[in-house]
């Protein structure tokens, strides 16, 4: 590391140390351990749960010890990826930074610039003499990548503060104000089936597999508005048409990798009784069909494959037909769009309808539903339990966690909105996010304790987050550090 380009930046002395101590999700014990013998040291209160968050409270600055208090929130936990066969050891290997002109990345690993820059920035706080600050609260939970479960098993009630400045945001100029609930759901729909040669006159039949391909996929929230093409639902429609053109039979059906994935390519196998020009044919047409429906998102690359294929089982034909009835209902894309955040196109509400898998005695469906309306997710997932109970199907939801809805009458956005003014001479953007930030638990936690709480997430720009291309720029991270500073100070002068 180039230490001449960290000592003049006290945030990037602190960004060093934190580098150099293992904090991978769910192994974050040394570094929160380090936070409380950092807190002891400067004499600062600190408090560290059994789940490894902590609070640390640091006094006003003199003249500013009345002021509001505020919450600086981070998460010190870090996604570790690293290229192929680099011998490196997160477990007890420091990073190695690069500083590369106006970026830092790390050599051959991520960087944990999500979201390691808010603990510097806390840090440099808490550990400064000279910078003028309201009482500070700093929380920093854990184990944010993997499930927000730090930010569920954090007590809520320690906190005193009425202003709440998440610094886990990654676009600098962008004040987040929302971000979407979500929950994931699976339905399981059992089938029956029988052997292929016990249909009549089988041997006029073939098996061939059927595949939906060439979408762009995509993040099921941050890209959901993107109308790209979900391939679950279109091998759907596929299999529905041939089921009522021609004799057909389902075998087996698949797509999609993650609940969180907009799904880019699915596939199924049938016994069909149809020539392969025709069915080439009729196929071709679908493909031309979707990627007319998809001109402008991400029809251009799909295609339709078709190609023989082994089999013996089938589903029976009730089976199949729940099975895609089930498919074509499903909620898929954009529910509903936000209309009280009016300097962005936000979707509120969406489900993700995101893999189909085939189990021993049955089919699963996987989805991710997300909302900003607490009632409109509750909506969305009624709908897939009503459409399980209509195919026979046992829906199991899972993962839920709440949103954090837009508030108009905040005091943090436009202070921040003019101190970004005054201090580069443009205007930020104000927009919600359509998907999950530990805002929204922190939201519902203090809603349930009366406590009015105030918040808006902002960051510096950090690129290729949770990849070894994961790069800080780091004129944004002073400038958002400068923003940082201001805003405190101005709270302060509010008193």
């Amino acid at each position: 590391m180039n230490n001449a380009s960290s000592t003049d930046k006290p945030y990037l002395g602190w960004f060093a140390k934190i580098c150099s101590i293992p904090h991978e999700s769910k192994h974050e014990r040394q570094l929160s351990d380090y936070l409380v013998t950092f807190a002891n040291e400067r004499g600062l209160a600190v408090r560290q749960d059994e789940a490894g968050n902590i609070l640390i409270r640091k006094p006003g600055t003199p003249g500013l010890e009345q002021a509001p208090v505020v919450v600086l929130q981070g998460h010190m936990d870090m996604v570790c990826v690293k290229d192929n066969g680099l011998d490196f050891d997160f477990a007890k290997d420091p990073l190695k930074l690069v500083f590369d002109g106006d970026s830092l990345h790390a050599d051959g690993t991520s960087l944990g610039a999500d979201n390691g820059i808010a603990l510097a920035y806390m840090l440099a706080l808490l550990d400064s003499k000279d910078i003028p600050h309201p009482p500070l609260e700093a929380v920093v939970t854990v184990d944010e990548e993997v499930g927000m479960g730090g930010a569920t098993a954090f007590d809520a009630s320690q906190v005193t503060a009425s202003m709440f400045i998440n610094m886990d945001s990654e676009e600098e100029g962008v004040f987040c104000v929302s971000c979407a609930g979500g929950r994931r759901s699976r339905m399981h729909i059992p089938a029956a089936f029988e052997d292929a040669a016990a249909v009549p006159e089988s041997s006029a039949f073939r098996f061939f597999r059927i595949t939906v391909g060439g979408l762009a996929g995509g993040h099921s929230g941050l890209e959901i508005h993107k109308e790209r093409g979900n391939s679950n639902k279109l091998l759907a429609r596929v299999l529905d048409d041939l089921m009522q053109t021609f004799p057909c039979r389902l075998a087996s059906i698949h797509g999609g990798t993650a609940a969180n994935a907009i799904p880019k390519e699915s596939s199924a196998v049938v016994f069909i009784r149809a020539d392969e020009e025709t069915l080439r044919s009729r196929l071709d047409d679908w493909a031309d069909v979707f990627r007319h429906e998809l001109r402008g998102a991400d029809g251009a690359g799909l295609h339709i494959a078709l190609e023989s294929a082994e089999g013996g089982r089938i589903m029976t034909e009730e089976s199949a037909g729940r099975i895609l009835d089930a498919a074509l209902l499903i909620p898929t894309g954009i529910a509903s769009m936000d209309m009280t955040i009016t300097t962005q196109r936000l979707v509120e509400s969406s489900n993700n309808f995101a893999v189909m898998l085939m189990e021993e005695n049955g089919v699963v469906f996987q989805c991710q539903t997300r909302s900003s309306s607490a009632s409109r997710k509750e909506a969305l997932c009624r709908q897939i339990d009503v459409l399980g109970a209509m195919v026979g199907a046992t829906v199991e939801h899972s993962g839920d966690y709440p949103a954090w809805e837009y508030n108009p009458d905040s005091r943090l956005q436009p202070l921040f909105e003019q101190a970004y003014r005054d201090l580069f001479h443009k205007d930020a953007r104000v927009e919600g996010i359509h998907a999950g930030l530990e805002c929204g638990l922190f939201s519902k936690k203090f809603k349930k304790l009366g406590h009015p709480m105030d918040f808006l997430s902002f960051g510096p720009e950090v690129t290729g987050a949770h990849s070894t291309k994961e790069t800080l720029n780091l004129p944004s991270a002073e400038r958002a550090w400068r923003l940082l500073l201001e805003v405190l100070r101005r709270i302060g002068e509010q008193a």
